[in-house]
């Protein structure tokens, strides 16, 4: 993953912004009372899209520092915070609604992507 810190990070910033503007056009579009017909899409979604969103987060926060408890818990939060306010958001929009279980979603996502981040960083660390 050095190829996400070449160039100040700019690979990681602008997929990082991509990811955050993606997750927050899907929660904008309005629902419809029709059901999607993939039983799990929704779940497999908010999983990689969250996995997405704070993966590259992390190469964005952490640069080419080592990464320390601090930073992976500044990506955390702001990752579930994100995650939140996208669920309080989707409320708004008509025919849709927020759901707890969506954030455990997005929280599960959130910590495999560090768990996976941190290893990728360590490793490259020298």
């Amino acid at each position: 993953m050095v190829f996400l810190e070449e160039k100040g990070g700019f690979i990681s910033i602008v997929l990082f912004f991509l990811v955050a503007v993606e997750i927050f056009y899907f929660s904008s579009i309005p629902g419809s009372k029709a059901s999607s017909g993939i039983p799990f899409m929704a779940i497999i979604y908010h999983f990689c899209v969250f996995f997405l969103f704070s993966f590259f987060m992390f190469f964005t926060i952490i640069g080419r520092k080592k990464s320390d408890k601090y930073l992976i818990l500044v990506v955390f939060l702001s990752s579930l915070a994100y995650a939140v306010i996208d669920e309080i958001h989707q409320s708004y929009v008509p025919l849709r609604s927020s759901s707890v279980e969506d954030v455990l979603i997005d929280f599960i996502g959130i910590i495999f992507s560090l768990v996976i981040a941190v290893f990728i960083s360590k490793k490259y660390d020298r």
